[in-house]
């Protein structure tokens, strides 16, 4: 019976306790564009295919605010919600955009 509810308790405890780390939406600064999210760990790079500023990371919002494209290769230009005072390009296809 003491087991039981010692099992019961750690369901309730720990079912409450992800609960309260439910994932947020993806935000960004208040700058112009749209909100989307980094699906994976990405570079923010100076411009496409170019010097890496920092790595965003993965689930977190991006704010775009404008892109670039040729054939396959696309590009989103804005700033991620880690970093919103530093704009830079991240492939189209590491975010949800």
């Amino acid at each position: 019976m003491n087991r039981r509810i010692l099992s019961a308790l750690t369901v309730v405890t720990v079912g409450l306790a992800g609960a309260a780390v439910a994932p947020t939406s993806a935000s960004a600064s208040d700058a112009p564009g749209f909100v989307c999210n980094l699906t994976q760990n990405t570079w923010l790079r100076a411009q496409p295919h170019g010097t890496v500023l920092r790595t965003l990371t993965a689930g977190r919002g991006f704010r775009a605010h404008g892109g670039w494209a040729e054939d396959n290769d696309a590009w989103v230009y804005g700033h991620g919600a880690e970093f919103p005072s530093q704009d830079g390009w991240v492939p189209l296809g590491n975010t949800t955009c």
